[in-house]
């Protein structure tokens, strides 16, 4: 689709995604026979005609082309990664970490992606910077700040 080429330029030109060309090409990367394939995109081609898939989809984009000989594809590994956790330690408003009774366990504190219930059942995306920013100023206008020992203070 046109709305995504300039990811997908910068993804091909990252070697994250590979351009192929035609169905037979396409089966052969992803190591299925071209039978597969193409009787699964012809598949999809017709619900998307339809307007709803097997399994309830209504929104389609970038359908590919009737000619899958001819259609170019891009193709890429997924491969899983962590991208936020939702939850950890428990803090407080001023960032302190709490036992499970909730009390103040002295001394220690908490930011960032190592704490848990800041954001409730759900996360808004783009807050984990932000809480990381808020937690970490709040925590580190509180902390005395100790003089680093040095050879020449230490004699």
């Amino acid at each position: 689709a046109l709305d995504g080429k300039k990811h997908v330029d910068l993804y091909t030109h990252k070697g994250l995604l590979t351009r192929i060309e035609g169905v037979t090409a396409l089966a052969e990367w992803i190591g299925q026979d071209v039978s597969v394939v193409r009787s699964t995109i012809e598949t999809y081609q017709r619900e998307a005609q339809i307007g709803v898939d097997t399994w309830g989809k209504t929104s389609f984009r970038g359908v590919p082309n009737v000619d899958l000989d001819n259609e170019t594809f891009y193709a890429g590994t997924v491969t899983p990664v962590l991208h936020y956790c939702m939850g950890g330690v428990t803090i407080d408003a001023e960032g302190n970490v709490l036992d499970r009774e909730k009390k103040i366990i002295q001394g220690l504190h908490a930011a960032g992606e190592v704490s848990g219930g800041v954001h409730g059942n759900n996360r808004l995306g783009g807050n984990s910077l932000l809480e990381c920013t808020v937690y970490g100023t709040i925590i580190g206008k509180k902390l005395p700040v100790k003089n680093r020992k040095t050879q020449s203070n230490t004699n």
